[in-house]
């Protein structure tokens, strides 16, 4: 379900204020409904290599299922017969961490440090607009850093 993620890297112009987190986010991304089988969680996950997949019910956002949350599923062994009844809703964490659209990117980060939050799902108008992951803001902040700061010699000092 959902649309998809895009592909490459997202490039950082020069920015006078910090930008907003839906103008970094992956866009539209993949997502699940809350009665949808563990099988299609993990498909989306393997098939376009993501590590967490916001959970829907009824449009609206109720959970997010992390890769952390089918490794800590249990017997990962199960037969498929088994793994069919496992839905959705019953592995993913119901209080994901949930920002809108214009919210500045630094409070973000900042959040998703404190609360130890692998991602950020990102709503515009409370639908689902976009997810921020961990990944993302170590990209961007790297594109920020070759942006920012020209290479220097083997004097300079960190």
């Amino acid at each position: 379900r959902g649309s998809c993620y895009s592909e490459g890297a997202i490039y950082m112009k020069k920015y006078k204020k910090i930008p907003y987190v839906g103008s970094v986010m992956t866009p539209f991304p993949y997502f699940v409904d809350t009665d949808d089988e563990v099988a299609e969680v993990e498909r989306l996950m393997g098939e376009h290599q993501i590590h967490h997949v916001p959970v829907q019910q009824n449009g609206r956002v109720v959970g997010i299922v992390s890769e952390r949350d089918l490794y800590h599923l249990g017997d990962r062994f199960l037969p498929i017969t088994d793994r069919a009844r496992i839905r959705a809703r019953e592995i993913m964490a119901d209080d994901p961490y949930i920002v809108a659209f214009d919210t500045p990117l630094n409070k973000v980060a900042l959040e998703m440090a404190k609360r130890h939050a692998g991602s950020a799902i990102v709503l515009h108008h409370e639908k689902l607009a976009g997810i921020l992951s961990a990944t993302d803001i170590c990209r961007i902040l790297a594109e920020i850093f070759e942006s920012e700061f020209s290479p220097g010699s083997e004097d300079d000092v960190a």
